[in-house]
């Protein structure tokens, strides 16, 4: 590779010793030459890529302008020198004495890059105007207000007019008034509705009268913002006075096509229309559009033809075609023909099958709402249910929430395959005793059924009891499982979805407390739960005083197993509440003021642990905390962690934060900007249970993130579902189109690992490598 070839211009030969004793040989991409300034006349400047001034000279500087963009000035901020001095003489481009070689490494090579930049930004313009110049059509760009900033040698000779008079005028001042209105209302719909436009337009230019089917699609920026409209026009005067050429044109589109007179009748068709609807075109004299589709739709293709013919407007729509080899379903969109009179005079219909493109978004929504091991409905579909069938109807509800006792101990002592397997068996068991409920698997061992109506207490207790039978006395492996159930019935008018569950929740804690294997209906009494939750919150006020709380730390490796990253997890050391579900710790944690206090205690002890850990470490590795919504919502959220990172005194490259979609949506335009802020601090930003939101590819592209976590549902799901391994790999394909890496979340075999490493995931995390382990034990066995 060439070497870069730089000037030195010093004014001593001990400020040549001095930069020479930086070892400027260790930058192998450069190659340094030192010359005095007195001497610049013998030396021809344009030999070299970058010139650097040691010490400034006003008409030395001058004689070199002509490389502005590849002079480095240097000042002395000992001597207070302040580059805005310089920057009035036209420098652009700083060291700061003393010098370093990295500081050195750093500005020449983001000198180098700013210039090759420009260099592709100019070669991509040369490429852009040849390209427009070249294209034996019409070609123009306009702004928002529709004025033309770019146009071909085609547009300038039917205009008649060259580029300086062209720039900056609407049509209406290009075409001598003869057109203009229309061109603007084309505009405005094409930027308003963002697709493109395709119409016909008369223009008289210098080469006469000639039409033209012309082509506008909206320009967008890299955030989706409206720049103006990009058109290309080609001249169809021939076409439109031969049917040949028509023809041509006709039978060449890649769609299925065909054009209707006013009556209805289906006068030209291309080939590809015969393929698609598997018609013999010698069996019909007069075709009509219901002979394809079924005369049950004759009354509404004559409505949508009425409406484009009489309102002269397209209209796109979805129909089912019943053909030999099965049905299909096509995207009909119709267009008026209008001649040159401006007359309707029928109708241009395309025919598109999206078969196969339908039934990938059904197969994906299904998996959106679909447990991928059971079957079942998860948790997002027992929502959607609840929605749509009994809280829009303000419908009586019974609803049964279950859990399988002591599975984790069966997971634990037999693995999650064995496990897995006792879930499918249950789930086909229970749909088959609840045929006339919603069966729902909404996670782990966690089950739930709902009833329209409101079950009988007698009714009610036997089905609970059926359920419990299918498991009483059911041995696995020495393991005998039991299943404790929480039943609430009301109206899904009178109260919502969360506290139909809420309510759920208390009678499915209240049976476990109770002694498992056993169902407890919910009443006012479970609300006592409540004080269990205050009691929690002032143990929880003690706790940081008492040294109850520590940091457990889940490592995070690459597909090879070198360790890349941690991540901090809150344990609470307090056998009275052991039982209680960590992140219903947290939960109460964020409803009180504690978050401030604890979230704080996370944030500094992770971050202290971080600096530990890299102090010897040649490869440094990322330190990262979760942050809930409470803590992001705060005014000082920045400023509080970047107060930590100071007094810590940690690189902030070696901490990160870990934020779920849902934390982001809740005020995402100011969350975005706080993220950002730490992001260009260094901070790594790491988006959370990727894939298990409502929009998170609509916002991925605005994330100023660091990588994304795959949560572990989908990698779980991959073992059982070929759609999960298709979403997986469309996750990490879309992460690193956006240059994102990718954690692996809930790895815990040796396939999940080898098809994450097919699949090119970044790093690995999960119980396969390591579980989270105390402070101790990660500096004893990991580092």
């Amino acid at each position: 590779m060439k070497k870069s070839r730089v000037l030195i211009l010093h004014d001593s030969e001990k400020a040549k010793t001095s930069l020479e004793e930086l070892g400027l040989y260790l930058l192998q991409d450069y190659e340094f030459e030192f010359l005095n300034i007195a001497e610049y006349s013998k030396n021809n400047c344009k030999n070299y890529d970058f010139i650097i001034f040691d010490s400034y000279n006003d008409y030395v500087f001058e004689c070199f302008k002509e490389k502005l963009d590849r002079i480095v000035v240097s000042v002395n901020i000992l001597k207070e020198e302040r580059p805005s001095d310089y920057i009035k003489r036209g420098a652009t481009n700083f060291l700061l004495k003393p010098y370093s070689l990295k500081e050195i490494r750093l500005v020449l090579d983001q000198l180098k890059e700013t210039i090759f930049i420009k260099d592709e930004a100019e070669e991509n313009r040369l490429k852009f105007y040849t390209l427009m110049d070249n294209i034996p059509y019409m070609a123009w760009f306009k702004n928002k207000s529709s004025q033309y900033m770019i146009v071909n040698n085609e547009f300038k000779e039917h205009c008649g007019k060259d580029f300086d008079t062209i720039r900056g005028k609407d049509d209406q001042f290009v075409w001598d008034g003869m057109i203009g209105e229309n061109c603007r209302e084309y505009d405005l719909k094409v930027m308003t509705e963002r697709k493109q436009l395709i119409f016909d337009e008369i223009i008289p230019g210098k080469k006469g009268y000639k039409q033209f089917n012309i082509y506008k699609i909206p320009v967008v920026d890299t955030k989706d913002n409206i720049l103006g409209t990009m058109g290309i026009a080609k001249d169809i005067t021939d076409l439109k006075n031969k049917d040949v050429k028509f023809d041509i044109l006709l039978e060449n589109m890649p769609f299925a096509v065909f054009t209707k007179n006013r009556q209805g009748d289906i006068i030209q068709s291309n080939s590809t229309f015969y393929k698609l609807t598997e018609l013999n075109k010698l069996m019909y004299l007069n075709l009509k559009e219901e002979d394809i589709l079924g005369k049950e739709h004759k009354e509404s293709i004559e409505i949508e033809d009425k409406d484009v013919i009489f309102n002269k407007s397209n209209i796109s729509l979805v129909r089912t075609l019943l053909t030999k080899s099965g049905e299909k379903i096509v995207e009909v969109f119709k267009s008026p023909i209008i001649d040159i009179s401006g007359e309707v005079i029928g109708i241009v219909c395309t025919m598109r099958d999206v078969t196969e493109m339908k039934s990938q978004e059904a197969r994906i929504k299904k998996m959106a709402y679909t447990d991928a091991l059971t079957g079942l409905a998860n948790r997002r579909g027992l929502y959607n249910f609840i929605e749509s069938e009994l809280v829009k109807n303000d419908a009586d509800a019974t609803i049964m929430f279950m859990d399988l006792d002591n599975f984790k101990h069966l997971n634990d002592n037999f693995g999650h395959q064995h496990g897995d397997e006792i879930l499918i068996e249950f789930a086909e068991d229970l749909q088959n005793i609840c045929r006339d409920g919603f069966v729902s698997r909404i996670g782990g061992d966690e089950f739930v059924i709902a009833w329209e109506g409101k079950m009988n207490k007698e009714t009610a207790t036997e089905t609970a009891d059926k359920i419990l039978n299918l498991l009483t006395g059911k041995k696995i492996k020495f393991t005998t499982l039991s299943a404790s159930i929480g039943i609430v019935t009301g109206n899904t008018g009178e109260e919502s979805i969360d506290n139909f569950l809420t309510k759920g929740d208390l009678a499915l804690y209240k049976a476990k407390d109770q002694g498992k294997n056993q169902y407890v209906f919910y009443n006012k009494d479970l609300d006592k739960k409540r004080c269990l939750n205050e009691e929690i919150e002032q143990d929880l006020r003690n706790a940081l005083e008492k040294d109850e709380l520590e940091l457990y730390y889940q490592p995070q490796y690459c597909c090879n197993k070198n360790l890349v990253g941690l991540e901090a997890l809150l344990r609470w050391n307090n056998d009275k509440y052991r039982r209680v579900p960590i992140i219903d710790i947290i939960n109460i944690m964020e409803k009180s003021t504690l978050i401030d206090e604890i979230g704080n205690f996370i944030i500094r002890s992770a971050f202290a642990f971080a600096k530990k850990v890299n102090e010897n470490r040649d490869r440094k590795i990322v330190v990262s905390v979760n942050i809930s919504a409470v803590q992001i919502m705060k005014h000082n959220f920045v400023r509080n962690i970047k107060r930590i990172i100071n007094e810590v005194d940690v690189n902030p490259k070696y901490v990160g934060i870990e934020i779920t979609e849902t934390v982001l949506l809740q005020n995402i335009d100011e969350n975005i900007l706080k993220i950002k802020n730490l992001k260009d601090i260094g901070v790594k930003i790491s988006l959370d249970d990727f894939g298990t939101g409502y929009s998170a590819f609509n916002y991925l592209v605005k994330l100023p993130l660091s990588n994304i976590k795959i949560d572990k549902s989908f990698v779980w799901g991959m073992k059982d579902s070929d759609e999960y391994k298709t979403l997986v790999k469309l996750c990490i394909d879309t992460a690193h189109a956006l240059n994102l890496r990718v954690v692996a979340e809930g790895v815990e075999t040796k396939e999940d690992l080898e098809l994450l490493k097919y699949m090119k995931s970044d790093y690995i995390q999960g119980y396969l490598f390591s579980k989270p382990l105390p402070k101790s034990e990660i500096l004893e066995t990991i580092l």
